[in-house]
């Protein structure tokens, strides 16, 4: 009792700590909320929509999913890093908000022409044009969300509430408008109105009610938030590349009904990984500062957090593959047995993926290290696309996931083994040189 009670203690008495902890605790209601809404709202939609209509809404989805990913570019994480350290001038955090939103609006409206290319010229989207430009709509979110500026200056319930009040409004709504197969175009077109109206509220609570001041930027700023962002949107191009990809690739060499089996499957396993990026979003902002105040400290929290993401991600990956018929059935539905197989592949991915956010994300680059975790990642997408050309002809979906997983175990390795050879190790190696940042006592 004597431990717990100083444990809490040296949190109440460390505003950091205070606040890593608020932030935790807002992001663990967001995460419930991830939890409650989808299971909600996604077995009622497989089975109204059935798996190829299902299948061709994902497919839709993967397609602009590319649109969003250059629009978000790598705001999500270099906005962050900016904001974080200038998140008490209300002055400068505003002109760094004002500048990557117009860099978000520049991006968007490329993507747009884009788009418009694409399905005028390509009959598989010429033929469901209409379907293309509602879920382009995310597009359109993605450039005026700022949920990345409020994790920056780490004012967590402010997402946590907005994200609730979107989430409610778009599962009320699917109930509401959506009663069969031939109403699948109103599905994105309620998401895109849902989280629209919620992400310009949030805009106008940064300005009105948090008091940040907010500037036209000009062509050399934004031209300077693209430059320092172009690493890592180098690396979230490639991540996508062995991500959303898969679900690209799939389409073009088998069908809408196997999109739907993998799409499903994927979706059911990504309600679980949410935890893994809860961790991921809490930690960064308070990573990044304390890299930059004592690089020691720093590593004796990575590897308390190494630890515990292990359990955690272990924890989760049995719970997958153990239950995995039982949630198919129950979630998915009796049409989605093929999924099953999917979900065993795929269940792996709490305890890969959680390392691998921590000694990628967490830790690469708050040290800097942007350019090496880029290509590490290219690296994977190579062996990715390269897998899943050669699986998915034969296997289908139980290729795609199988690809899927072998990319990230790959890039797990990488990242670990790029920290060791860079003597930040989390853990010691024999035949190794000691680390200077080795702290092998108890902690």
């Amino acid at each position: 009792m004597e431990k717990i009670s100083n444990f809490f203690l040296k949190i109440k008495n460390n505003p950091d700590y205070r606040t890593l902890v608020e932030n935790f605790a807002s992001l663990s209601l967001l995460q419930i909320a991830n939890y409650v809404f989808p299971i909600i709202t996604f077995p009622y939609l497989v089975r109204i929509l059935g798996v190829e209509r299902f299948g061709l809404l994902s497919f839709a989805q993967a397609l602009i999913a590319y649109f969003t990913l250059i629009t978000n570019y790598g705001f999500y994480l270099t906005g962050i890093q900016q904001v974080s350290v200038k998140r008490d001038d209300k002055v400068e955090a505003g002109r760094v908000f004002s500048q990557i939103m117009g860099a978000k609006v520049f991006l968007m409206a490329q993507c747009f022409v884009i788009l418009t290319i694409l399905v005028y010229f390509v009959p598989r989207f010429r033929s469901q044009w209409l379907l293309y430009y509602i879920v382009f709509g995310s597009v359109v979110v993605e450039a005026f969300t700022p949920y990345w500026f409020f994790r920056g200056i780490e004012k967590m319930k402010f997402i946590t509430i907005l994200t609730l009040i979107s989430k409610i409004l778009y599962t009320v709504s699917i109930f509401v408008f959506v009663k069969s197969a031939s109403d699948f175009l109103k599905v994105p077109l309620l998401s895109v109105i849902s989280t629209l109206l919620v992400a310009v509220f949030g805009v106008w609570l940064i300005y009105k009610n948090l008091g940040y001041k907010f500037v036209l930027p000009g062509f050399k700023e934004i031209c300077f938030q693209l430059k320092d962002g172009l690493s890592i949107f180098l690396s979230q191009v490639a991540i996508n590349l062995y991500t959303t990809s898969n679900t690209v690739i799939l389409g073009f060499l088998t069908s809408d009904l196997y999109v739907g089996y993998y799409t499903a499957a994927q979706k059911l396993v990504m309600i679980v990984l949410g935890f893994i990026g809860l961790v991921q979003q809490t930690v960064y902002p308070y990573a990044n500062r304390l890299v930059a105040q004592s690089r020691e400290n720093a590593m004796r929290f990575f590897r308390k957090l190494t630890v515990g993401m292990f359990v955690v991600g272990l924890s989760l990956s049995l719970f997958l593959f153990i239950s995995a018929p039982v949630l198919v059935r129950v979630i998915l539905g009796d049409k989605y047995l093929a999924s099953i197989s999917v979900v065993r592949i795929l269940s792996f991915f709490p305890l890969i993926v959680g390392l691998s956010n921590v000694f990628g994300i967490l830790i690469m680059l708050p040290y800097g290290y942007k350019k090496e975790f880029m290509i590490i990642l290219w690296g994977a997408s190579v062996i990715n696309i390269v897998l899943a050309f050669i699986l998915v002809p034969f296997l289908k979906h139980k290729g795609t996931a199988l690809s899927a997983l072998i990319t990230e175990v790959y890039v797990t390795l990488a990242v670990f083994l790029f920290l060791q050879r860079k003597d930040i190790k989390i853990f010691c190696i024999r035949g190794l040189s000691k680390s200077k940042y080795d702290f092998s006592g108890r902690f």
